[in-house]
């Protein structure tokens, strides 16, 4: 036992000596009686050392012997006569005691002539004993709660942190794979478009790589993935494709869910831009929106497609997106896919506005 926990320990009884003198003090107060503090300090003290030297005795006692299920009855049979026994002898010790201090540091009474003293309250001793007991017993049955909370929580967390990881690597192919098509398609028919592309891709996949397990990233480097992205998709439609981005740079450092815009803009453009004839179009927002952030994914294009149904547009993709909205924001997210009237579709979602401290200006 450290110094900390002993001066701990020794204030708590002693606090509780100065409740019990006072007690003693309105007590006599009440009938009459004249009463003497320094004898009743003096009698606390001797009382509640005692009790302050056989606190940690006792409690290791607690710990030794553990009233649990699997030793109930044989730990309560001892705790009852070992709790009998302390009582006994701390009664013992403080009658002798305070007979020799009260006697001018000698004994005025026979042992024989104490014992009445003695048996007569020992059992208050005895009450004190439980209630360490069951002091401890309540302390080890509250930090078992906490410990087994912390650890379902962080076995929560560890779930939670293998879903999403599960779910990204279901995202890096699919995109991945995307692109590889293109680039074979690319290969014989405009293979200096095709060496064009194995180099954008060699970039995006550097910056997939950077990531790491990372789950959330700022605004900032998740445009700089869809740039990259983008870029490879350019080389394959060239001047069909325009895109328009649209970001309030004051918050360009809030944390979005990795890989969040690229699957949208992939979606976009297999769904849209590649089932045209004519030219097509992705814009990009994102903005403050009472205290959430705002993101749009919208496409269009001048020349209608040709009409699909409508459960053709959700995919791997945005199905997990969604998942992962939900996963790491809860009930914290909203996300809505509709057609617009561009011949085209508007992807709209709010998250948590999350800037970190370091990134805000002072």
């Amino acid at each position: 036992m450290n110094m900390r926990k002993f001066l701990f320990v020794a204030g708590i009884w002693f606090i509780l000596g100065l409740i019990y003198s006072g007690q003693s003090f309105f007590y006599y107060l009440s009938i009459g009686q004249e009463f003497l503090w320094q004898k009743s300090l003096l009698h606390s003290f001797v009382f509640f050392v005692e009790w302050a030297l056989l606190t940690v005795p006792v409690l290791r006692l607690a710990e030794r012997f553990c009233i649990d299920s699997k030793n109930f009855f044989k730990n309560i049979i001892f705790h009852f006569f070992v709790g009998i026994a302390i009582g006994l002898c701390q009664q013992t010790i403080f009658v002798i005691s305070i007979n020799y201090i009260d006697g001018g540091f000698s004994f005025q009474h026979t042992l024989r002539q104490m014992l009445p003293s003695i048996v007569g309250f020992f059992e208050f001793g005895v009450l004190i004993y439980w209630s360490l007991v069951f002091i401890f017993h309540a302390l080890s049955y509250y930090r078992n709660f906490q410990d087994e909370k912390k650890h379902a929580t962080e076995l929560h967390t560890q779930l939670i942190e293998s879903q999403l990881q599960t779910l990204k690597m279901q995202l890096q192919p699919h995109f991945l794979f995307n692109t590889l098509n293109a680039i074979s398609v690319l290969v014989k028919k405009k293979p200096a478009l095709a060496q064009k592309m194995i180099t954008r891709l060699s970039d995006l996949l550097r910056l997939t790589l950077e990531r790491g397990l990372t789950n959330e990233v700022s605004l900032e480097r998740e445009l700089e993935f869809l740039s990259a992205y983008l870029s490879i998709e350019k080389v394959r439609f060239g001047e069909r494709l325009k895109v328009k981005i649209h970001i309030d740079e004051n918050i360009l450092s809030a944390l979005v869910p990795t890989f969040l815009l690229q699957p949208l803009a992939e979606n976009s453009i297999r769904h849209g831009i590649a089932s045209r004839s004519g030219d097509g179009w992705i814009e990009v927002k994102a903005e403050q929106q009472n205290g959430t952030l705002l993101i749009e994914v919208i496409d269009g294009g001048i020349q209608s497609r040709r009409a699909k149904k409508k459960h053709e547009r959700s995919g791997v993709g945005l199905e997990n997106i969604q998942q992962r909205l939900q996963k790491l924001y809860g009930a914290e997210f909203y996300f809505d896919f509709k057609e617009n009237d561009t011949h085209g579709a508007t992807v709209k979602m709010t998250i948590p506005l999350k800037i970190p401290v370091s990134s805000i200006p002072t």
